[in-house]
């Protein structure tokens, strides 16, 4: 898809493409069964996944910036609280992101490593168990082959495919994370 419709959908200021948001109140942003402090709480799940979404369409655009609008004029506490909120969230998105990607990774050696030994009994068993030339022997022989070579087919997805969504994460929510974050009035938005 073209990238200028795309950031069409999205308000632009001078260079900047806004991804806005629209509260009645600052805790409406915010994991309302969240005991934790304001700096410290989760996103509400909504607006996270929000933010995720359009910063995703904005992929390749420089200038992003985060825009939530409130009512009222918000003071200099709210705007930083909400910025520092914003942005620690999606740090510990990255971290937590970052621990999968280990996990993946682990999974996947550890994976590999059954199923080459696998693979060895199989081949070992095909190579040397079923040697005869009747029908019974080669079906076996062929089997035991086939099944060393599917047990390499986890592994290898693991290894080749499955990590690279999680690293694509690692990276959005780290950018996400560096966003400027303001907090303006909803009567100047």
């Amino acid at each position: 898809m073209n990238r200028d419709v795309l950031t069409g959908i999205y308000r632009r200021e001078g260079e900047w493409n806004l991804v806005e948001l629209n509260v009645t109140h600052p805790a409406q942003l915010f994991n309302s069964l969240d005991p934790s402090p304001f700096r410290e709480r989760d996103l509400d799940a909504e607006a996270a996944e929000y933010l995720v979404d359009a910063i995703r369409e904005l992929h390749g655009h420089r200038h992003v910036k985060i825009v939530v609008y409130v009512p009222g004029e918000p003071d200099e506490r709210t705007r930083a609280a909400v910025a520092e909120a914003i942005h620690n969230f999606f740090r510990y998105r990255e971290t937590a992101a970052r621990f999968a990607l280990r996990q993946v990774l682990r999974l996947g050696r550890t994976s590999l490593a059954v199923g080459l030994l696998f693979l060895l009994a199989c081949t070992m068993l095909w190579r040397f168990v079923f040697t005869g030339d009747n029908l019974t022997d080669r079906l076996l022989s062929e089997g035991f082959l086939i099944m060393g070579w599917v047990a390499m087919w986890k592994p290898l997805e693991v290894l080749l495919y499955d990590w690279w969504p999680v690293l694509r994460d690692i990276r959005l929510f780290h950018h996400i994370s560096t966003l400027p974050v303001e907090v303006r009035s909803s009567r100047a938005g």
